[in-house]
């Protein structure tokens, strides 16, 4: 309603939008005036007999929720009465990354090197988002023809450590076909998370825990001050050394901070 008023009387003027104006404040406006409706939904509206601001503001609320699809329709209808919808949270459900690996590296020792040099970022970013990761899947491609993907995955007791998880990746790599080409390219993913806040620790911690903790803490601002290659462990050291080995990129979902680069 704030956005619809702004529009009004521009560019010097003032207004107000009280309850008791509504619904008729809403009138003058045109449904494409809305922010989230455009020519789709207005389509679907109007195939709906709903032509203008009055006959969208006397619609019910499933009527809203038909017309747009989804449950977005039933939020429509409380911003139209000044009903506050506080932005619908999303819950992470993997992190992980894939490289196509450049031809210094497709050799099994390139593989597992830029393995664990993902895995080594994965897990950064587990403690920057505070979750705690209860499986890993491996996935590979072997050639470009036949073989296709390899994958498998391996649950454990909820981490964030390298120490553990890079476990868990040497278990599924020694699983890994002997007889297949060399590798092209490869994927680890981190799922089951949980957020800290609902993590319980496990009944028999290590009683090193808490220093490698705080260990691990301490690499990660090493590296987020200096660069992610400044401080790595040392199965992933032959990717580290090279520039096109799981390098940083923007993918459709995760926007990574300027802090995550090299």
């Amino acid at each position: 309603l704030a956005k619809m008023a702004s529009k009004r009387h521009k560019p010097n003027g003032l207004v107000a939008i009280d309850f008791a104006d509504l619904p008729q404040a809403l009138y003058a406006f045109e449904l494409r005036d809305i922010t989230g409706i455009g020519a789709g939904i207005e389509q679907r509206l109007r195939c709906r007999r709903i032509t203008d601001m009055e006959t969208l503001c006397q619609a019910s609320r499933q009527q809203l929720k038909r017309a747009w699809g989804s449950v977005e329709g039933e939020r429509m209808w409380s911003k139209l009465r000044g009903i506050d919808i506080p932005p619908l949270t999303t819950k992470k459900t993997t992190i992980g990354h894939s490289h196509v690996l450049p031809p210094p590296l497709r050799s099994q020792e390139g593989a597992y090197a830029t393995l664990h040099r993902m895995l080594q970022k994965a897990c950064r970013r587990l403690r920057t988002e505070a979750y705690f990761a209860g499986a890993l899947q491996l996935q590979i491609k072997f050639g470009f023809e036949r073989w296709g993907y390899w994958r498998k995955e391996l649950s454990c007791f909820p981490s964030q450590d390298n120490g553990v998880l890079a476990q868990c990746l040497e278990h599924l790599w020694q699983q890994r076909p002997q007889t297949a080409p060399e590798p092209v390219k490869v994927a680890i993913s981190l799922f089951k998370l949980i957020h800290q806040n609902s993590h319980t620790a496990d009944l028999f911690t290590p009683a090193n825990a808490t220093r490698r903790a705080q260990l691990l803490r301490t690499m990660d601002q090493i590296n987020q001050r200096y660069g992610d290659r400044s401080i790595y462990y040392a199965p992933s050291m032959p990717a580290q050394k090279s520039v096109d080995a799981a390098p940083l990129r923007i993918a459709f979902h995760h926007i990574p901070k300027l802090d995550d680069s090299p």
